[in-house]
This record gives C-alpha cells, sequence and structure tokens, in this order.
C-alpha cells in the first residue's frame, strides 16, 4: 500500500505547483510486490546474453547520442533535454514549469561541447508529462533518430542517460550513463527500466541502436516511470506548434469556465490569473441536506476497497490495500495508478454492504495516475455515473470518498465503511485546463484513500481522488479503451544483475582481503586490507564510535584508526590480526567512459555497473556556516523551526551547542567564526567532535557536519553518504552500493582493483546510484603516505 502517495505526487508533480498555489543466477525475487511475475531461466539467460552482446558497443553508442543530452536550466534543480529535430527541439520530462512558469518562458540550455544556448517554450502535455522548447539560435543541431517501442519486450538492453547532480550538488560537463534493461513494457505507452537516476534528472532512455525509446517522466515511490517517444512521434506537430495537448486529446466541455475569454485557438493558451479571468474567490456552495446525504449514499454504495492478493504493505505485515470506485453495472472499476498494480494482479473487492467479490487488473497509467479494475465475480454492481469536471467552478461543492489504509492506532484497517468527507472545487491562482481537478486546501484525505471517489453535488463520479490533485474523468474515458483491453504487459522485474556472473571468478582474487567495519556493533562500511600485518583502508567519516572489524573468517576483532586523509576521506586502521591477504591495486589509468566494473563485498556480494562519469573533481559542496540556530540564555541552541538538513548527523533540533573541536562556541557570532576560521579545512560530512546541552543534560558526540541550508538538499536525502564531494579526482559508476557497502574495491572483469568506493547516493536501500570510486593510482599513493604516518609514530 503506497501510504506515502501524497509525499510521490508532490514530488514529481513540482511543476504542477505553480497551479494549485501557483548470489544465485536464476530469476531471483526481491520484491514482495513482484513474486506473481515469473520470469523463466530461458528469459534470464536470454537477457543476460543481450546485455553481453551489447557491452563492446557502449562506448561508441554514448558518443554518438550524447552529443543530443543537454542540460536546462530550471529553479531548484536542472533537467535533462533530449534535442529531437535539427531546429532545435528539445524535449523535456516533466517539464511543465518550463513553458508555463511565471515571466519568461526563456531557458538556457547547456550542450556537451560546451555551448550555451537559449531555448524558449513550445507545446506541453501534463496527462503524458513532458515539454517541449525550442533553441532560438540558428542550427542545425545534433538531434537523436526517433525510435519506437512498438515491439518493445521486457529484457531489452538500454541506456539511461541525463545530467544527474553531483555530490555537490552542481552538474558534470558531459551526460550520465547507466546501463541495464527494459522491466516493464507498455508498448507505445510506457515502460520502467533497470536504471536509476537522480532526483528531477529526468533522462533519456535509448536503445542500443541508438534510438530515442521514451524520456523519464516521473516517479512513483522509487521507480521511475518513461513515457514513450511514440507519443512525442504521434503529437510531434501539435507539440511542435506549441500547444496544450492536454486541450487537443481531452478538451473541456463547451460551458466550461477553462473556455472563458480563450479566443480562437484556446489549445495555445499559457497560464492565466484566476482573478483576471473569473473575477475573486467566492465563498464555497454547500450542498442541501438532503442532497448531501443523497451523495453520501451514492459515495458509500460505490467505493470499494481493493485488497491485493499480490502485494504486500511496505513492511510486508499485510496484504496491500487502496481505493476505488465502481463506475458501471458490471464491475468496471477506476482508481489511481500510483498503486504499481500490474495488468492480471488479483484483488479481493470489499463493498460497504458487507459482500467480497473477486477483481483482476486491466491497464494502468503510472504517468496520468489512473487504473481500470474488473470485478469477475458474477453480478449486478452498485456504480456511480461518469460525468465531465470542467463543467464544475472555483468552490462548487464535493464529496470525496474513500479507504485510509491504517486506523488511528496505526494499525492496517479493515474497516468496511470508506471515509466520506466534503470540500469544494479550488479557487486555483491561475487557469488553466489540465489534467488535475484540486480541491481546496481545507483537506488533504489519508494513505489508502488513493483511487477512491470525487463526486459532484449530483453524486456523479468526476475524478480519482489522489491526495488534493485529482484524475479527471475526462482522463479516465480518453483512457478508457488503453486501460480497458490491457489484460497482460511483459516483464523483468526482480532479476539479479545479468552481468554478476561475469564477476565469479575475478572476485576470488579479492574477495580474502575484504572486511566488515561496525562502528557500536553496528555495520557502517567495507574495508580493504592493504597489508597482511593488519592494515585495512576504509572510508573516515562513518568511524563516529567504538570501531571493530568482520573479517574474512567472520571473527569480530578490534579496530584502531592510526591514520586519516581528510582530503580523501580515507583511515587507516590496524588490527591486532596478521597473515591476513593483502589486496593488490592495479597500476593501470582509471577506466575510461562505460567500461564495466564490479564492486566487491562480504559473503559473496557482487555489485556491478559500468563507470558512468569518467574521472574528474567533485568540488566540496556547501556548508553549514552557523545559521538556522539562535542565541538563547542557555547558549546557542538550533532552532526547533529551521531548514538545516539534519540527516546523517547527530544533531537535533532544539541542541545547545557549547563547542566544536574543542572551539567554545558561546553564541551564534562565534560558531559561525569557529565554522569558518577553524573548521575551515573541513567539508559536509566530515566528522567534528562537538559538546552539547540536550534536554538540559550535558553530551559529547561524535558526528558529521551537516550541509548549507536550502531547499536543495532534498535531492540527497538520507540515504546518500554524508561525505559524498570535496574529492580532487573520482569517476562515478551506476554500482548500486548502500552506504554501509561503501568504502570496499572495484574491480574489473580481470579482478583487478580499480579503486575504492567512496561515497554512495541513492532514494532508498534497493534504488541506488551513482556511487564514486576512489581510482586505485590514488589509493596506492594514499595507502603509502598513511601507511608511512602511522608506522613513523
Amino acid at each position: 500500500m503506497r501510504v506515502h502517495s501524497f509525499t510521490f505526487r508532490l514530488t514529481f508533480c513540482w511543476g504542477l505547483l505553480l497551479i494549485s498555489t501557483l548470489t544465485c543466477f536464476t530469476a531471483e525475487w526481491v520484491h514482495a510486490d513482484d513474486t506473481k511475475h515469473f520470469v523463466t531461466d530461458e528469459k534470464a539467460n536470454s537477457i543476460s546474453a543481450a546485455m553481453e552482446s551489447s557491452l563492446g558497443g557502449l562506448p561508441k553508442l554514448y558518443e554518438s547520442v550524447s552529443e543530443s543530452i543537454v542540460r536546462v536550466e530550471r529553479t531548484g534543480s536542472d533537467v535533462t533535454g533530449v534535442i529531437v529535430s535539427t531546429e532545435g527541439h528539445i524535449v523535456v520530462g516533466n517539464g511543465f514549469a518550463l513553458v508555463n512558469g511565471i515571466g519568461s518562458n526563456d531557458v538556457k540550455v547547456h550542450l556537451r561541447d560546451g555551448r550555451t544556448v537559449t531555448a524558449t517554450a513550445s507545446g506541453w502535455s501534463l496527462e503524458w508529462r513532458l515539454a517541449v522548447l525550442k533553441i532560438k539560435e540558428e542550427g542545425p543541431w545534433p538531434a537523436i533518430k526517433l525510435g519506437t517501442t512498438k515491439n518493445l519486450k521486457a529484457g531489452a538492453p538500454c541506456l539511461v542517460i541525463g545530467y544527474a547532480p553531483r555530490g555537490d550538488t552542481n552538474f558534470d560537463s558531459s551526460p550520465t550513463a547507466r546501463f541495464g534493461f527494459i522491466d516493464r513494457s507498455v508498448p507505445t505507452r510506457w515502460f520502467t527500466t533497470t536504471c536509476f537516476s537522480g532526483s528531477f534528472e529526468r533522462p533519456a532512455v535509448v536503445g542500443m541502436d541508438g534510438r530515442l525509446l521514451g524520456i523519464n517522466t516521473c516517479e512513483v515511490d522509487t521507480q521511475n516511470y518513461a513515457t514513450t517517444v511514440d507519443v512525442v512521434a504521434a503529437h510531434r506537430d501539435d507539440l511542435f506548434a506549441g500547444k496544450s495537448l492536454d486541450w487537443v486529446r481531452f478538451p473541456p466541455a463547451p460551458d466550461s469556465i477553462y473556455r472563458t475569454g480563450v479566443g480562437e485557438h484556446p489549445e495555445l493558451l499559457r497560464m492565466r490569473k484566476t482573478d483576471d479571468v473569473l473575477g475573486k474567490a467566492k465563498p464555497p456552495t454547500r450542498m442541501s441536506d438532503s442532497q448531501l446525504s443523497k451523495v453520501r449514499q451514492i459515495a458509500k454504495q460505490t467505493t470499494v476497497r481493493l485488497v491485493s492478493k499480490d502485494q504486500l504493505t511496505y513492511d510486508g505485515e499485510a496484504d496491500d490495500r487502496w481505493s476505488g470506485v465502481i463506475v458501471s453495472e458490471d464491475g468496471y472499476i477506476l482508481t489511481c495508478g500510483h498503486a504499481c498494480q500490474l495488468p492480471g494482479d488479483q484483488f479481493t473487492v470489499r463493498l460497504s454492504d458487507g459482500r467480497d467479490a473477486e477483481g483482476v487488473a486491466l491497464g494502468s497509467n503510472p504517468i496520468t495516475d489512473i487504473g481500470l479494475v474488473k470485478i469477475t465475480t458474477p453480478g449486478s454492481w452498485p456504480f456511480a455515473e461518469i460525468a465531465a469536471s470542467s463543467t464544475l467552478k472555483p468552490g462548487d461543492p464535493l464529496v470525496v470518498a474513500g479507504y485510509p489504509a491504517l486506523d488511528t492506532q496505526g494499525n492496517w484497517t479493515t474497516e468496511r465503511l470508506p471515509q466520506i468527507d466534503t470540500t469544494a472545487v479550488k479557487h486555483p491562482l491561475y487557469l488553466l485546463w489540465y489534467r488535475e481537478l484540486n480541491n481546496r486546501l481545507d483537506y488533504f484525505g489519508q494513505g489508502g484513500m488513493s483511487g477512491g471517489g470525487v463526486f459532484n453535488e449530483q453524486g456523479c463520479y468526476v475524478a480519482v481522488y489522489n491526495g488534493s490533485g485529482h484524475t479527471r474523468s475526462e482522463l479516465a474515458r480518453l483512457q478508457w479503451d488503453d486501460l480497458q483491453r490491457i489484460e497482460s504487459i511483459d516483464t523483468a522485474i526482480g532479476l539479479p544483475h545479468p552481468l554478476k556472473k561475469r564477476f565469479v571468478a575475478p572476485r576470488k582474487a579479492v574477495a580474502q582481503s575484504v572486511v566488515e567495519l561496525l562502528v557500536d556493533s553496528k555495520l557502517v562500511s567495507i574495508g580493504t586490507i592493504v597489508d597482511a600485518d593488519g592494515w585495512i583502508l576504509t572510508k573516515a567519516s562513518v568511524l563516529d564510535g567504538k570501531v571493530s572489524c568482520r573479517l574474512p573468517d567472520q571473527s569480530v576483532v578490534i579496530a584502531e584508526k592510526r591514520a586519516e586523509s581528510q582530503e580523501h576521506d580515507l583511515a587507516l586502521l590496524k588490527v591486532d590480526v596478521g597473515d591476513l591477504a593483502a589486496a593488490a591495486f592495479s597500476d593501470k589509468e582509471p577506466p575510461t567512459m562505460t567500461q564495466l566494473l564490479c564492486a566487491v563485498g562480504p559473503r559473496q556480494i557482487l555489485k556491478p555497473g559500468i563507470v558512468s562519469v569518467e574521472t574528474r573533481a567533485i568540488p566540496p559542496e556547501p556548508r553549514w556556516k552557523g545559521d538556522a540556530t539562535e542565541d538563547t540564555p542557555d547558549g546557542v541552541m538550533i532552532s526547533r523551526l529551521t531548514d538545516l538538513s539534519t540527516i546523517g548527523t547527530k544533531f537535533q533540533r532544539g541542541d545547545i551547542i557549547v563547542s566544536i573541536n574543542g572551539h567554545s562556541t558561546p553564541n551564534v557570532a562565534t560558531l559561525s567564526q569557529v565554522l569558518e576560521t577553524s573548521l575551515a579545512g573541513y567539508y559536509t560530512g566530515d566528522l567534528v567532535s562537538v559538546a552539547l546541552r540536550r534536554k538540559g543534560a550535558p553530551l559529547n558526540v561524535l558526528t558529521t557536519l551537516p550541509p548549507a541550508t536550502g531547499l536543495v538538499y532534498w535531492m540527497m536525502g538520507e540515504h546518500a553518504t554524508p561525505r559524498r564531494s570535496g574529492f580532487a579526482t573520482v569517476f562515478d559508476t551506476d554500482i548500486a552500493l548502500c552506504q554501509r557497502q561503501v568504502g570496499g574495491p572495484v574491480i574489473d572483469v580481470e579482478g583487478r582493483i580499480r579503486g575504492i568506493a567512496i561515497a554512495s547516493r541513492g532514494r532508498d536501500e534497493t534504488r541506488r546510484g551513482p556511487t564514486s570510486v576512489l581510482p586505485s593510482h590514488i589509493v596506492k599513493r594514499v595507502t603509502r603516505q598513511l601507511m608511512a604516518e602511522a608506522t613513523s609514530k
């Protein structure tokens, strides 16, 4: 159950805020959600073979397509664009704000060859989360060739390429590459890949023939969804002409407020201030008691709880559950798409009258956020009639209905009656026809209600309930035939990395040199044995407590830090054990773009990937300067209302900071001076010793330094290593490592150690990338220096 659906919607609908407020290699399954969608050994072997055969062509493929991949500047975070015509048309995923922002619609665009040009707004589709820009300067421009997904099968190799933010939140001059395969495919509509992309990156997906397959346009939880290139090709002329596909494909009713003063070409109209068109907001209209009672009864009878037989809740404790509304007598149910159901998934459909029925998922479209389920139990079912949402006006009354997933004690609930509430259509800051119906911000609902219904004052169904921005009924009608005829889709979900077997033999040369690092008995990172007499190299900034090592024989021994390179975030540890297997680092130059590598961990952990960005520096990210604190009679206090990110640190709001690294901090001015001068050589994520008072009690902690304040840091988050920047020489890979797997060796297919994984980013424990790697020539030099320092003491 997607309890966090509202967070998800805020994340991938960022542009819409302008409107609403403005070890086995067979089919190994890793997600409870996907256990039904079985991949045969034959298909798994076929995918591995296809990936293997594609490796040799990756360098040339990257060079040929990367010139068409551009970085588009946008407030908050830059995004990826793809040049799709020699005249300079650029397709951007979820780029609505770029073409319908407030003020100028011109943006800066950066090409890989170093040129910076200006592009202006063209067409868009909020249904498919696409926007088109047009370069203003004369071409010709390096356009990518367009492919098709008509015959796209799950398991097809692909290159995902875009401008991902680095550890310093800035961008490289060349796009980041990731190599994977398609794992869900709805031809000509949408697909997903095994590749992880950065927040707001919106990378392109390219086939092995160099042709564009699609653009990542949205995220649902941790899964990225791509709109196919076929959508772009089918509507090319309208998009290039600057039209709104939402108006072209599902126009509002003739008497809709959205038609007020639109002129002859409403499809070319951009945002208008609602007050200028409709006048000032009026108090919301209320239904009569009898009318409201009638609508409530319809909502109660037709809103159902969908209990999945194929998915589990995020904690694995119960069957996943969300809501839907029966919209036909023969049992078709409209619901949301972000619950990630797949065609053929089985449901128990629970009605408020006490009946249970069997149901099956048909098509779903996570990009539009809509899905269709069919009751398979014979019978006649209560249903709500579908009506147009475009005839509604700001202030018109609405009834919303759905089934919360959790009760007030936080337990999974099986309550038979839906939650039914009243709200009204929002008076938006800007008026624009698009796929969402927004209610007033006085009502948000609860997780699990997603997929429920929004009803007008006649009791007709006008939208799929989705928090405060609901998928309009016009979209349901438009996509109904598509959703109805999809009974299954091609999938290849949950497979281990197809290239993992390439490293089974090579890893043997280094496996006995890998140890686990524990701090206060908790696993925090990996270490590499660099000398047989008990010397171990690891990531320094994770060692914030009592350190011990779990050796290859599984014995746990105390470790002592003897030397450290703050510049490279490396620490040299000593354990009182001899005759260990020391690793040998390669003398070769750093690996080249798209070269296949693999991180080696304990207990036969192998994490393959390619070089995503060649060796370069990642400058330090902005560091905390002492702001978000205040002077109090007790000392410097971290403000309770602050945008300072304490994720990955031991700071808490309300803490009194007494000193840092022994430097007294009696007031905010002194704290800022200490951070600026005494800690001038420290980076975000480096460890410092802090004396605190927490709730009146003294406390000494070793903690990482937080980043500078600012909204940009939601691009990183709790799953990124706190020290992820300030490296003079690193290369990036698409190797998927979580924080506690950083610090170990990265090898090539011949088993040579090409570096140490030093930093990792990702959205959760499974969706990871990129991983930054210190090249072996740097590691060898630093190891010699640290050994000399440690043995001279």
